[in-house]
């Protein structure tokens, strides 16, 4: 019984830490994204250096709204509506418009993939 216990106990441990392993930093999902724009939207240097302060601040303030969440928890919808109203209305002053529109275009499809199929 204490044999299974403690393998239990193991399994839990090693499960967290590959969670925990899995979430990226502000600093790395920003460069991600940056990354992935910058070709779609065929950003100057210019505009991939303005873009990436705002994506920057942006992950910031997602992880600091899911501090003290439970896992799996997701914090408020209105909150993170806020947050991401934030970051278009900066967006919108760097990008040219057609650019943005592109990047709203490419967001609804990445939101779209990311659902499981029936939601």
């Amino acid at each position: 019984m204490k044999s299974k216990i403690t393998l239990f106990v193991m399994l839990m441990f090693v499960g967290i830490l590959s969670t925990q392993a899995q979430r990226r930093t502000p600093e790395e999902r920003t460069k991600m994204m940056v990354d992935r724009i910058s070709d779609s939207l065929k950003l100057t240097k210019a505009q991939q250096s303005d873009v990436d302060p705002v994506y920057l601040e942006y992950y910031k303030a997602q992880d600091k709204l899911r501090e003290g969440l439970a896992p799996g928890t997701r914090p408020e919808r209105a909150d993170m509506d806020k947050l991401s109203a934030d970051r278009d209305a900066k967006l919108k002053i760097i990008l040219k418009e057609d650019q943005f529109s592109k990047l709203k275009e490419m967001e609804a499809a990445m939101r779209n993939r990311q659902r499981p199929p029936g939601q």
